[in-house]
């Protein structure tokens, strides 16, 4: 793929006027665009992340150039593990290492600055609202296709570069058909549509367009994975499986920010799924419960390898605040382990995949099952990719369940639940000593739940409500007990 190797802008300073780069096609596409908003969609390492401080490099000296503004600011909004392990430390080793033209002015706030006038603010895209503050000039967004990158981040983003009328570049490997596929087909709708985003450009290119991505890699991908993976990871295409299980009934109103919470959740009842693995990854799923409508909200995850049923009963969260988890009906010895631990643990009861997933389906279908954007990024990437197997009559594939599954166990078995089943591990002393509530076994579990004995206070924090725009939701529920 050819590259062209040019000065990036003649207004930059004489010091970062000696900079040059080699831009392949399909950066220099972006480079050359005049768009209020760059989409930059394409295949894994094909140079997006390392692109971006580039851009904004150039566009800080366009804004120096045209409006005469040299101490122009702007915002990096990416999902916060991205942010911290990738974008973040692309923008510093240009900036700060390279080319020193700055310093932190406050790391813990991601505030960082410009000798010569000017911010960077740092932001996660997990929460929205550490977004909001200051106008500024331009904003980069990355990765704005994963699922922990709302819609509602992209329009704070550009509500602050609007009073400047900025502009804003966003980087991204297509990952979920929502929010952001309908904003790159806006882009192609004719001007008289009033959907149209005529100042929006995509630009798409695969991952070999880096000269730099091995070609062999390229070609295994295409050889091992299936078509609709390989087209979007490497291609730089939207698409989606073929028989998606989730591709009708889940979609972006189904994945709530933390403040979308009703204000009486950390005092309703916690629930958990259970998939059970080793080599596989051990994967639990935990869902607190309104009582009085029965809406699930899916908070946390749990998601290990290579560790024992003991191990991974002893480390992982929220035991003391789980009323019941609902394991694989056919591993009673792993139920027993965590009950053996002090789990209150169930067996879901037994079923066909297809009738566990049409209670996940119908929970969906009338908005009794939401999932806190940004806590449950592995069940996330499952559900998006976990597929009906074509060979098989109702069957699904066997890859990329094990969230999914450990969810169809959790609305099975809260469907289930107060149905008395005798093989069950919860029946008191099957295995040396009873466990639950003296409330739920003077009856059925919905009584226990009815009576809202045993549940102690739950609460979300996150450092960006208090100041913070480095922080997005924290990865573990604290407990909190009324005085």
């Amino acid at each position: 793929m050819a590259v062209r190797r040019r000065a990036l802008h003649p207004a930059l300073s004489p010091a970062q006027a000696r900079l040059t780069v080699s831009l392949h096609q399909g950066q220099q596409r972006a480079q050359d665009s005049t768009k209020k908003v760059v989409l930059v969609i394409a295949g894994t390492g094909g140079g997006k992340t390392a692109y971006a401080p580039l851009w904004a490099l150039t566009e800080r000296a366009r804004i120096a150039s045209s409006l005469k503004i040299t101490t122009s600011s702007g915002i990096v909004v990416a999902p916060y593990k991205i942010l911290r392990r990738t974008t973040m430390p692309a923008f510093l080793r240009l900036f700060q290492h390279k080319l020193r033209l700055g310093e932190w002015e406050s790391r813990a706030d991601g505030i960082w600055r410009f000798y010569d006038g000017g911010y960077v603010y740092f932001c996660s895209a997990d929460t929205p609202e550490s977004i909001e503050g200051a106008h500024v000039h331009w904003a980069v967004l990355d990765e704005m296709g994963q699922r922990q990158f709302p819609e509602e981040s992209f329009r704070a983003a550009e509500r602050r570069v609007r009073f400047f009328q900025g502009r804003i570049l966003g980087v991204t490997t297509p990952y979920v058909l929502g929010w952001l596929k309908e904003l790159a087909d806006a882009s192609s709708r004719p001007p008289s549509d009033p959907t149209a985003r005529p100042d929006v450009e995509v630009i798409t290119f695969p991952s070999i367009s880096n000269p730099k991505f091995p070609q062999v890699e390229f070609d295994r991908a295409r050889a091992t994975l299936p078509p609709w993976m390989f087209r979007m990871f490497y291609q730089g295409e939207w698409d989606r499986p073929s028989g998606l299980v989730y591709g009708t009934t889940l979609d972006d109103r189904h994945w709530i920010p933390i403040t979308a919470l009703p204000d009486q959740w950390p005092h309703w009842p916690v629930y958990a799924g259970v998939d059970f693995g080793y080599n596989a990854p051990h994967a639990m799923v935990y869902a607190t419960r309104d009582p009085a409508t029965d809406v699930l909200y899916v908070f946390d995850e749990y998601y290990q390898t290579e560790r024992t049923n003991a191990q991974h009963a002893r480390l992982a969260p929220h035991r003391e605040h789980v009323r019941m988890a609902y394991g694989d009906p056919a591993a009673p010895e792993a139920i027993a382990e965590f009950v053996n631990e002090h789990w209150r643990m169930t067996a879901a009861p037994s079923h066909h995949v297809v009738d566990g997933l049409k209670e996940v389906f119908e929970r969906l279908a009338t908005d009794r099952l939401f999932f806190v954007r940004g806590q449950v990024p592995e069940l996330a990437k499952e559900l998006d990719s976990y597929v009906w197997d074509a060979d098989r009559a109702d069957g699904v594939i066997k890859v990329h369940d094990h969230g999914p599954d450990a969810l169809r166990y959790l609305c099975w078995g809260l469907r289930s639940a107060g149905k008395p089943l005798p093989d069950q591990p919860h029946a008191p002393g099957r295995f040396g000593r009873p466990f639950l509530s003296p409330e739920v076994e003077r009856g059925s579990l919905e009584e226990g739940i009815a009576l809202g004995s045993g549940s102690s206070g739950l609460h979300l924090g996150t450092r960006a409500l208090t100041g913070s725009r480095l922080s997005g939701l924290p990865r573990r529920v604290t407990s909190r007990r009324e005085g």
